[in-house]
């Protein structure tokens, strides 16, 4: 197409005259001025293109015209030679329509789990700064690659990449036990990193227990000890320390353990680097105490009402107004009002975030509250049934829970916290028979859209839980059953389906 310059949109008058056209609505001033019909302007998309067809014939036939029968001939036969050269199959390059396997696992994890500071890795400055120059560490690849692939083997449900996720993962599994072995690799950072991606490969791929990622959970906190007071001289590091000590504390509220004491000595020095006005540094320590409440309770020959109601009231004081001390506008979030029923959403209205890391802080000091409050209201439960049945209330106690009985809170980084906050809220006694079923939707949508198993568990452990409260079997605690026994013990698990194994 042969480039003519700007199209003129004046009148034909004027493009004929060769004079500028003012384009004036229902007629030009210079049409009006000469006492002639102005015959308005060419608005078609026809202006912009010009019919070559014609010229471009004629330039064939004169070039054609023009050559000699030999010539002819000659440019005939090097047609026909050139159509019978064969083309080199093998020479050609091959097209993939799709990337390698480890290509797909780590962009699914990059998409799915890597999200900085609320920004995705795209435009994400730590991520530029450093992975897209430094690339990856072959351990913490293997890892990424292993939660990648199990992410895609959920969504799909293939056995094949099922295999290949497990291939890497033990892999992965090989080089942390080199790095642990290290004298210097045991303290680096990537030997941290990989070893808390385990525990979210746990979280992905394991449907039926919470051993995996609890021994896991175990190892990461092995090394923030080794690691000791130097880890908290970087950003990274005390990042990477508050993520593995907030594991450790969802572990050993399972447990019923207390924190270990090399933790509160670290805790004393990393206080000066944070910010204490920020709610995910109050949640952070919020969460300790809550963890040592629990451990109070489980190991206590004898333990005290009055103590036990008064710690839960101070937990709970200091909870309150965490959002209400903090300055930035991120941590409010807006409610909307449903007035029809909307699909996905329980209740006349849902809350909306600024941000990723508001919505999950918020859950997380939401689920802390419930907890308290279930400890208080059944301390006073406790207390009702020893004033009318006059029981001994301290051999009570002591039966209330055993090792098997305990409370195995789970949060991993990503969408997996919230697998946990719609595990509370439907577990609590409080909780109706329609709210248990909306969490039990929202967990099986979470396995199905997501490819998080761990959510399965969860479901599972509900459903049971439900039986249990149903049929009256729930015993009275302070520290209530949420979880079903272990395998190993006789009582039958129920499968998803309501058959047990």
């Amino acid at each position: 197409m042969v480039y003519r310059g700007r199209p003129s949109t004046g009148c034909k008058t004027c493009r004929e005259r060769k004079v500028k056209c003012d384009e004036r609505p229902g007629g030009c001033v210079r049409c009006e001025d000469r006492k002639l019909s102005c015959p308005g302007y060419d608005r078609t998309v026809d202006a912009f293109f010009h019919d070559e067809t014609a010229k471009v014939k004629a330039k064939a036939k004169a070039r054609l015209s023009k050559l000699q029968p030999s010539d002819l001939r000659d440019s005939d036969g090097d047609v026909e030679e050139l159509a019978m050269v064969p083309a080199d199959v093998k020479a050609s390059p091959r097209i993939h329509l799709l990337a390698p396997l480890v290509d797909q696992g780590i962009s699914y994890f990059m998409t799915n789990h890597a999200i900085g500071i609320d920004q995705p890795s795209i435009s994400s400055q730590a991520y530029n700064k450093h992975l897209s120059t430094n690339g990856f560490h072959p351990m913490v690849s293997a890892t990424m690659t292993a939660i990648g692939i199990a992410g895609i083997a959920n969504i799909y449900a293939d056995p094949g990449l099922k295999r290949e996720a497990t291939q890497w993962y033990l892999r992965a599994i090989r080089m942390a036990n080199a790095a642990i072995s290290s004298p210097n690799d045991v303290r680096k950072d990537t030997t941290l990193v990989a070893i808390n991606l385990l525990t979210m490969f746990e979280a992905t791929f394991n449907t039926n227990d919470f051993e995996g990622w609890s021994n896991h959970v175990d190892g990461a906190s092995l090394l923030i000890k080794a690691r000791g007071r130097d880890q908290i001289h970087t950003a990274a590091g005390r990042r990477m320390y508050l993520h593995t000590v907030g594991l450790m504390t969802i572990n050993c509220m399972g447990k019923g353990v207390r924190i270990p004491d090399y933790v509160e000595k670290i805790n004393d020095e990393i206080v000066e680097h944070l910010d204490i006005e920020d709610p995910r540094t109050a949640f952070f320590f919020l969460h300790l105490k809550t963890a040592n409440l629990r451990a109070h309770i489980l190991n206590s020959s004898k333990p005290d009402l009055k103590d036990i109601i008064d710690q839960a009231l101070e937990l709970d004081a200091l909870a309150a107004p965490i959002f209400q001390n903090a300055a930035s506008s991120e941590w409010r979030y807006e409610t909307v009002p449903c007035f029809d029923k909307i699909p996905g959403v329980f209740g006349h209205y849902y809350h909306v975030y600024p941000t990723h890391s508001t919505a999950q802080t918020w859950n997380w000091v939401r689920y802390t509250r419930i907890y308290l409050h279930d400890i208080i209201r059944n301390c006073t439960r406790f207390f009702t049934n020893f004033l009318r049945e006059n029981i001994d209330l301290p051999q009570q106690l002591l039966n209330c829970d055993t090792a098997t009985e305990r409370l195995p809170l789970v949060r991993v980084s990503g969408g997996y916290s919230s697998v946990w906050a719609l595990f509370v809220a439907g577990s609590m006694p409080t909780a109706s028979a329609a709210s248990q079923d909306y969490v039990l939707h929202c967990l099986e949508r979470v396995e199905r859209d997501f490819g998080i198993k761990q959510a399965s568990v969860f479901a599972k452990a509900l459903r049971y839980k439900r039986s249990l409260a149903n049929s009256g079997e729930m015993p009275l605690s302070l520290c209530p059953r949420y979880l079903p026994p272990d395998r190993d013990e006789k009582t039958p698990y129920p499968e998803a389906n309501g058959n047990v194994s």
